[in-house]
């Protein structure tokens, strides 16, 4: 018997229900089962239901409730509280910003915790409110957007080249000049997908191709280690960008298994490399941040 009610797919009904969940986040939801039949059953994106037949969606709900009032993120420390931004200090291991609908430990979730305004700011679940990134395993300075504008105008003086970064590293080598320019330009890797290269010589690449800037001075040599400390400054913001330019030079960061080909040789382990945002400069403004426990890390 034909159905009396106009059928839907469950896809479409999903997006008219959650329009500030992008496609990932609401297949996401149905493949972890948090949406579903009354029955219980899992329901597929491409399935047809009745359209005026509510799917149990319980599970979700309350999940996205959770994300709304976001969390209190251990480690984060809060150094400056401007009008639409805050600058904070982010530990290593904790992400900028989430990608899966199941993040909830990352600096939005603590962004909307501390500042529930950003919940009416920006109207998507999981807003990405960081108009620059740094790695999960960097740790140091990130900017905040508490207002849509403030987001808008940092993204801009990112994008422009306006606002100069400045890292610490520790790195494997010892490096026989003090000061080294590099100016590799960087693209995505062939074969996987992780990983970024500078484009030396013959190398294979996936477009675009991404211009990047590291100006590297030798800080201190731990000769005994085989290890030195170097202060990269940046101007441009290219995904590992100061990683992939170290690592190219022949200086690997200590602990950065992605990059470093004798990670697994190494007499030093750690938990992620050992790279730290320690400056952030736009026209007259400059923010920074203690780097004491990070310049002593390794020293015996």
């Amino acid at each position: 018997m034909l159905s009396l009610f106009p059928m839907i797919r469950v896809s479409k009904w999903m997006q008219d229900r959650w329009p500030n969940l992008t496609q990932r986040q609401r297949e996401e939801a149905l493949n972890s089962g948090m949406v579903c039949l009354k029955t219980g059953h899992k329901v597929k994106k491409g399935d047809k239901i009745v359209s005026d037949e509510a799917l149990n969606c319980e599970r979700l709900e309350a999940h996205l409730e959770l994300l709304n009032k976001g969390c209190d993120v251990s480690g984060v420390q809060l150094i400056a509280d401007e009008a639409g931004f805050v600058v904070v200090d982010k530990p290593a291991g904790v992400p900028t910003h989430p990608i899966s609908l199941f993040d909830s430990e990352t600096l939005t979730d603590w962004a909307k915790f501390h500042y529930p305004n950003v919940k009416i700011e920006f109207q998507d679940f999981q807003p990405t409110l960081t108009p620059h990134r740094l790695d999960t395993g960097t740790s140091g300075l990130v900017i905040l957007a508490t207002k849509k504008e403030e987001f808008l105008n940092w993204r801009e003086r990112f994008k422009s080249k306006a606002v100069n970064k400045t890292y610490l590293a520790w790195c494997w080598g010892s490096p026989s000049e003090k000061e080294y320019l590099c100016e590799f330009s960087v693209a995505h890797a062939v074969g996987d997908i992780r990983k970024m290269v500078a484009l030396k010589g013959a190398t294979k690449y996936r477009p675009p191709v991404l211009e990047a800037s590291s100006q590297i001075r030798v800080q201190e040599r731990l000769e005994d280690q085989g290890i030195f400390l170097a202060r990269v400054e940046c101007s441009t913001g290219v995904t590992h960008q100061v990683r992939v330019h170290l690592a190219t030079l022949g200086f690997p960061l200590v602990g950065d298994e992605l990059y470093d080909p004798d990670y697994e040789k190494r007499p030093i382990k750690r938990s992620f490399h050992a790279l730290r945002a320690i400056s952030l400069c736009w026209n007259e403004r400059t923010f920074s941040v203690d780097d004491k426990n990070f310049r002593k890390e390794f020293k015996k």
